[in-house]
């Protein structure tokens, strides 16, 4: 247990080491801040730079941010919830925050703190389950995607049309879902600290 325990210690002290310092962000007035550059991050990113939309990008994954780099990308690297580096990024001026980092606790962090500094600076944020998806409710974030659900819900309907559904017929069984689902998920939200009676609403909402 001891040798475990030194492995850890000596594990962490490594990688405090390794890791760089964050970079100095020259101050940005791009509409957009976008947290987190990873799978989810990129598509979004992607698509506001095909529109010709500014974005300024943090992420904190080094070997990631270099290679995105090589491809022309702006990215800065540096822990998205230290204050000072918000501000150089735009966020007083900022028209949307889009918080995709793939850490629930780094997310939950980052929004705490861009509500207390940045009360105004309007937040879409991805969650990573539905667990996650109810903290960022109760922050007061209310335009959250999970991040497998719609995903999910287009292979399904691919499913059905394998299975001989014709797709207009796919397509409505698909959407009456993602409707009954997402009124679920509000209606559990009030009760989801409580196990018992969220369980007992999830198997309501599942006989639906």
């Amino acid at each position: 247990l001891l040798r475990v325990a030194y492995d850890k210690v000596t594990a962490q002290r490594l990688r405090n080491l390794q890791r760089r310092p964050d970079d100095r962000i020259d101050a940005q007035d791009n509409p957009v801040i976008l947290a987190g550059f990873g799978r989810f991050g990129q598509i979004i990113g992607r698509l506001l730079y095909a529109n010709r939309i500014g974005v300024t990008v943090m992420d904190h994954d080094p070997d990631q941010l270099d290679l995105l780099r090589k491809f022309g990308f702006k990215v800065f690297y540096g822990d998205a919830t230290r204050i000072d580096l918000l501000h150089a990024a735009g966020a007083a001026k900022a028209r949307a925050l889009v918080v995709a980092v793939d850490d629930v606790e780094d997310c939950l962090e980052l929004v705490d703190a861009v509500r207390r500094d940045f009360p105004d600076l309007p937040i879409l944020a991805r969650a990573r389950n539905v667990t996650h998806y109810y903290q960022l409710m109760d922050r007061g974030v209310t335009m959250i995607e999970r991040e497998t659900f719609e995903s999910a819900l287009r292979l399904g309907r691919q499913t059905l049309q394998q299975l001989g559904f014709g797709a207009y017929r796919a397509r409505q069984a698909a959407m009456k879902f993602r409707t009954h689902n997402i009124k679920l998920l509000h209606a559990v939200y009030p009760y989801y600290k409580d196990q018992q009676q969220m369980v007992s609403m999830a198997q309501q909402g599942r006989d639906e």
